[in-house]
């Protein structure tokens, strides 16, 4: 189920996703060939201001966006669901949420998605709960207007990484691991919807990779590794799948590619421990035909995520 805060529709030079992270934008422009093209923010970049010049340099206004949110610019909460239609549970949920936030909720909003009936063994009606400033809202919206973007939707990070998987449409169960610098998320998938997130306070500068070795033959691991922290802190949200929510073992573990690193030789030791298969997140043969070749990593494919929600009327 699509989670936008604002929905338009249609037209079609293709899409512009962008993905905020951590207060900087990645973006990609697709077609119904792929990616053609993308923005990577410099280190000292910070908000919209470097992307918009990009926007301008590739003639990109007037162009459909999908902006997917800084995920640390919103909170996703897991409640009870009112037993209400799907369409009503935003707002049905609104009227709680002085319970949900503990600061001012004046400028807060909130959109709210379910839970699949099969969750918990259909014991609970849950639903997701995401909440974030209005003012931020704002913020998009605005840099929206100033380059002349049709913004289509506003979306977070859990629905951009089940639109990728979709694209994919894998038989099993999947949990897809983001790792960044020191922090990380997991999320559990299940027949196109989300059943389960969270937040992991590990990333890659703890598991003891180096990005200096290329020469050397790429990343080795080093003595003071942490793997295995980061294989129970998986297993832990893959055993809640299949006891608490009731819904089996999950089948594979996709590990998107990150932004400053490659993982590329943890993943056969993460197998090892958590015996599931393990494999990178791979959207290049399908999806990238920039001619520069850049690769589709995690704050690209979370954009790409974002666009690939955009009917491009093909």
């Amino acid at each position: 189920m699509p989670l936008s805060w604002l929905h338009t529709k249609k037209t079609a030079q293709g899409c512009l996703g962008i993905e905020l992270n951590h207060g900087r934008a990645w973006a990609v422009h697709r077609t119904d060939r792929g990616v053609i093209s993308s923005y990577l923010p410099s280190e000292d970049d910070d908000g919209l201001a470097s992307l918009g010049e990009w926007i301008k340099d590739h003639k990109l206004t007037g162009i459909p966006v999908v902006v997917c949110l800084d995920s640390t610019r919103y909170e996703l909460q897991l409640v009870e669901s009112p037993p209400v239609p799907a369409e009503e549970l935003s707002d049905a949920m609104g009227f709680r949420l002085a319970e949900l936030v503990s600061d001012d909720v004046s400028d807060k909003v909130l959109q709210a998605f379910p839970l699949p009936s099969d969750a918990y063994r259909g014991r609970m009606t849950m639903a997701f709960a995401a909440i974030t400033e209005r003012s931020y809202l704002k913020e998009i919206v605005t840099f929206c207007r100033e380059y002349e973007l049709k913004l289509d939707q506003i979306i977070i990070n859990e629905m951009s990484a089940l639109n990728l998987l979709a694209s994919v449409d894998p038989d099993d169960s999947v949990a897809v691991l983001r790792l960044e610098a020191d922090a990380g998320v997991i999320y559990l998938y299940r027949n196109g919807a989300l059943y389960f997130t969270r937040q992991i306070s590990l990333g890659t500068d703890d598991l003891g990779l180096s990005s200096l070795n290329v020469s050397e033959g790429g990343m080795m691991m080093q003595p003071n590794s942490r793997i295995d922290v980061l294989a129970l802190e998986l297993q832990r949200s893959m055993d809640y799948f299949e006891s608490q929510l009731g819904l089996g073992a999950i089948g594979q573990l996709w590990v998107m590619k990150p932004d400053n690193i490659d993982v590329t030789d943890a993943l056969g030791e993460i197998e090892d421990r958590i015996n599931t298969p393990v494999r990178l997140m791979s959207l290049e043969s399908a999806f990238n035909r920039q001619e520069d070749e850049i690769p589709l990593t995690a704050s690209l494919a979370m954009a790409l995520g974002g666009a690939l929600g955009y009917d491009l009327g093909n």
